[in-house]
């Protein structure tokens, strides 16, 4: 049968796709996460162990998803199941496709709203509203954002509607034409923001910081904190590689593609999280993650001055950028299935989607505020579509994609999918695919719903 070709257009150059790919996985997580957890695990032994991750298990499931979304030519759910077609294997290998579909709706509906946090937090740091505050202080003006639900829901409609815009004004025009202004740019800014931490703040204890080496620190949990973060700094499971890779040319370098998108992802991390860290260390302070990092500890750092106006406003300028390119290829597969589905328009399945995910992201919404204290087995509604993607939904993703290529499909079907590029590097490839990465894989699920944990503890 071979490649077909794409009835949808490419992307204008590999140039272009890399930038595309890049915007999927750089995020939040590459802002704040990424240095925290090289601090607490180890620092330079936890980063070699990251690296390792990425190049024994991101590379390879990332150019499985490529493969596999650039063969079929099609949504999510009907390329799996055309797969499964032409493979003479059952067709519930489909639901591959719908978990996809389901996490990448569900953390679109968050990200929105946090979103709409760093656009707030950018004009207010443009207008000096976050400096010289206390812990106090900051924390009012996180709450006060956070904690009003009419606020939070301007904002975060404001950004579905940007990103709904994007997404309906097509693929070359919209999305590729967006992700190659957003990235660069947010490249560029976060490498002048690096030179000014380390100018201004203290580069030398981010340095400590990140990659002073701590066997004691490590152990079993950090090997598989770095397994976790390389697995989802890249996007995997989310379908929002599959589906653009449907836009790649029969004859696309998927190996080299796929490293250049890991470098330029592992860059970012690197640059933003250590010029963050520069900065916090140099005010005293003490390294947190995720979005307390960036909401209620950063703000600490910032003094009286135009140029921290600047610093500050430039810093969640650069997060909105990244969550928007990263927006933009998460409502992507829920389109694209519309569209191929349903028969809409582009514009009326973009609509669509983004009322949807707009809806779900009031769950999270509310989380911060009317509805905080309403709790289900421990947890609100935001900190159960959390686990719901992270801890299980994506990592069963992962797994189930690597069985699905490297034991369902028969090895001539692989062959076609992989298509031009060397043979012996394809055979390094399946083995990568049968034995680190399922084992990584099985790991990892263990990890993440608490299995491991259990199995430790009965241990020791």
């Amino acid at each position: 049968m071979g490649i077909r070709e794409s009835s949808y257009g490419y992307w204008s150059s590999y140039r272009g796709f890399v930038w595309v790919a890049s915007g999927v996985a750089i995020g939040i997580g590459n802002i704040a996460r990424l240095p925290y957890l090289a601090g607490e695990y180890g620092g330079s032994i936890f980063l070699v162990a990251y690296f390792l991750a990425l190049a024994v298990v991101s590379w390879p499931l990332l150019i499985a998803e490529w493969m596999i979304g650039r063969w079929s030519r099609e949504d999510l759910v009907t390329g799996l199941g055309r797969v499964a077609d032409t493979a003479k294997v059952r067709r519930a290998w489909m639901l591959i496709g719908l978990l996809s579909l389901l996490a990448a709706v569900l953390i679109l509906s968050y990200y929105s709203v946090i979103a709409g946090w760093s656009m707030a937090y950018s004009i207010r740091a443009a207008g000096g509203a976050l400096n010289q505050l206390d812990t106090d202080s900051v924390r009012t003006v996180f709450y006060t954002l956070a904690q009003d639900p009419e606020r939070s829901l301007a904002w975060h409609t404001i950004f579905m509607v940007i990103v709904c815009i994007v997404v309906a004004s097509g693929v070359r025009d919209g999305i590729e034409k967006t992700a190659s202004y957003l990235v660069p740019t947010a490249l560029l800014l976060m490498l002048c923001l690096f030179i000014y931490a380390y100018t201004a703040g203290n580069g030398e204890a981010a340095i400590r910081h990140m990659l002073t080496p701590d066997w004691s620190r490590f152990g079993w949990r950090g090997a598989m904190e770095a397994l976790h973060q390389a697995f989802f700094t890249m996007a995997l499971g989310l379908g929002a590689m599959y589906a653009y890779a449907s836009y790649l040319p029969v004859k696309a370098p998927l190996g080299r593609l796929a490293a250049g998108v890991i470098l330029l992802d592992t860059l970012f991390s690197l640059v933003a999280g250590s010029a963050l860290y520069a900065l916090v260390f140099a005010a005293g302070l003490d390294p947190a993650p995720g979005l307390t990092l960036l909401f209620q500890v950063f703000p600490l750092t910032l003094s009286q001055g135009a140029v921290t106006n600047l610093i500050a406003m430039l810093i969640y300028l650069v997060l909105f950028m990244t969550t928007l390119a990263a927006a933009v290829a998460l409502m992507e597969p829920a389109v694209r299935f519309l569209v191929e589905r349903f028969r809409m328009t582009r514009v009326s399945a973009g609509m669509a989607s983004a009322i949807l995910i707009w809806f779900l992201g009031i769950g999270t919404l509310l989380s911060f505020n009317v509805t905080e204290n309403l709790e289900f087995f421990g947890r609100n509604f935001f900190d159960w579509v959390q686990w719901l993607t992270g801890r299980l939904l994506l990592p069963l993703v992962g797994l189930l994609l690597c069985i699905f290529i490297s034991r369902i499909l028969p090895g001539d079907l692989v062959a076609e999918m992989w298509g031009e590029e060397s043979p012996r590097a394809r055979a390094v490839w399946q083995w990568m695919m049968r034995f680190p990465v399922r084992l990584a894989m099985i790991a990892l699920l263990l990890y993440c719903v608490g299995l491991l944990d259990f199995l430790v503890n009965l241990w020791s």
